[in-house]
This record gives structure tokens, sequence and C-alpha cells, in this order.
């Protein structure tokens, strides 16, 4: 078992529970400071606030807000498939385009922008397919380990989330 400063922690808030998840909009903290990624989520489209499932072993609540914690190698493991991967695809695609292009009756600029292209499409199915399959497995999943304060929900907020 990994200890806990093996893991990135964030709190958030509880916005609805279903069945052992839970829903955490959670606010980029201190973990994404110090994130070599963090200008790279920003550019594409990553905001400051943010809805994460979380396993929710723990029961909390809607409203409750809560610690969530996912072991740093899976965080690193997953920023470098999202990343690297599509950026390698490319390239090497790129290459191998410029070297085969003329033998398919392109020159070698048409070859590296065809081969790269289909070469970041096939990484781009291929990191759905296998994003999937990791997101089925529990040591790739944000699980809630602690409700730091419960939450007051009123009548209004109990028949939103289906209570």
């Amino acid at each position: 078992m990994e200890s806990y400063r093996d893991q990135m922690q964030e709190e958030g808030q509880v916005v609805e529970v279903r069945g052992g998840l839970a829903l955490v909009e959670a606010v980029q903290s201190e973990a994404c400071a110090s994130c070599g990624a963090r200008d790279a989520c920003h550019a594409l489209g990553g905001d400051r606030q943010r809805v994460v499932r979380a396993l929710n072993p723990v029961g909390a609540a809607v409203g409750d807000r809560v610690l969530m914690t996912m072991p740093r190698r899976a965080v690193l493991g997953a920023s470098f498939l999202v990343y690297m991967v599509p950026v390698l695809a490319l390239l090497v695609g790129a290459v191998v385009g410029q070297r085969l292009g003329p033998a398919w009756g392109l020159s070698p600029t048409g070859g590296a922008v065809l081969l790269g292209l289909a070469a970041l499409a096939a990484a781009w199915l291929a990191l759905r397919i296998v994003s999937r399959n990791l997101g089925r497995r529990e040591s790739f999943q944000v699980k809630i380990v602690r409700v730091v304060q419960k939450g007051e929900v009123d009548a209004v907020d109990q028949h939103s989330a289906g209570l």
C-alpha cells in the first residue's frame, strides 16, 4: 500500500452522489501549482473549477467538503499518456512519412503531413481505449478519504440530488 505522501491530495465539495461514487466540484490547488503540465491544462481548457468523479467509501453526502487522493504515480502516468504519446506519434509519423512520401507519389513534406496526422489520429483513438480501461482500475481513480466539513443541504438541494 502506498503511503499518504505518495498521494496527490485535493479538496472539493460533493455536488452529487451516485451509489459508491460522488461528483465533487474541485478548485485547482497547490498540487496543480507544482505540476509541470499546469499551463498546458489551462491552455487546453482546464478551468480552475472542475467536477471530478471519485470513489466514495466514506459515505460523503451532497454539500460535504471532502479530501480526495489519487496515487502520484497514476497522475504522472496519465499525464505522460495524455501529453507525450500524441506528440511522439505525430513526430514518428512525420519522420516516417517524410521518408516514405516519395514512394507513395507524394512530396516528402506531403508524406510527413499525411502520415503525421494519421499517426496522431491513431494515437488519439488508442488513448481513448486505454483511458477507458485504466479508468476502471481503482489505482487510477480518485478516492474520497475524509469528510473535512459536513455540508448543510437544504430541501432544494436534496430534491436535485435525488435524495
